[in-house]
């Protein structure tokens, strides 16, 4: 009986050995170029990116959203859609032997917006002007903006935004009523951030 234990304990021993040995530290590099990896959000904001539509951009870090894709018809591209809600709370500690304490909200908690971001073919357009001929309404002026790094950005009499890049056209649709979130003062102010791609 003993050597029959000797003999299953030295392989389990070994075993458990190899199991415990530390492996290599070092992370191995990523392959593929990680978007949003060198995006220069504020502290406190977060990085949002999609590698399929070719953008990342930052947002404040107390947004929640619900994002859907479709597929736009006119012109041809893909919508991004966000349902935001600013939900700016904090947490305090708790005490030992207290209930846990309810969560301290700003009196803004619960603000929400819509924003629609398009993704469209660039389609040869030698500008964001002659694109914006071809595709959009005849009466709207384009007024040119910085876009993070666009070839092209431009704001719409409308209020929406266009960023022509190296094959596609970005547009920005912020919509926010009265007394809701204000989506575009904190959009404007992270059009910097924004990452394109392709």
């Amino acid at each position: 009986m003993r050597l029959a234990l000797r003999l299953i304990s030295i392989p389990l021993l070994a075993i458990v050995l190899v199991a415990c040995q530390i492996g290599p530290t070092d992370r191995p590099v990523p392959s593929v170029s990680q978007i949003g990896s060198d995006l220069k959000c504020s502290v406190g904001d977060h990085a949002f990116e999609d590698a399929q539509a070719g953008w990342g951009f930052c947002y404040p870090g107390t947004w929640k959203y619900n994002e859907r894709a479709n597929q736009s018809a006119s012109p041809s591209g893909l919508d991004l859609t966000f349902d935001i809600t600013d939900v700016p709370c904090a947490s305090p500690s708790p005490v030992q032997g207290q209930p846990t304490p309810r969560p301290i909200c700003s009196p803004g908690a619960g603000q929400f917006a819509f924003m629609i971001i398009s993704t469209y073919d660039r389609g040869g357009a030698p500008s964001l002007a002659a694109w914006a001929q071809s595709n959009l309404d005849k009466k709207l002026t384009l007024e040119p903006i910085q876009w993070g790094n666009a070839v092209e950005g431009g704001k719409l009499s409308d209020g929406r935004r266009v960023a022509l890049t190296p094959q596609h056209v970005i547009m920005l649709d912020l919509r926010a009523g009265f007394g809701n979130l204000d989506l575009e003062g904190a959009m404007s102010a992270r059009l910097g951030t924004w990452k394109f791609l392709i």
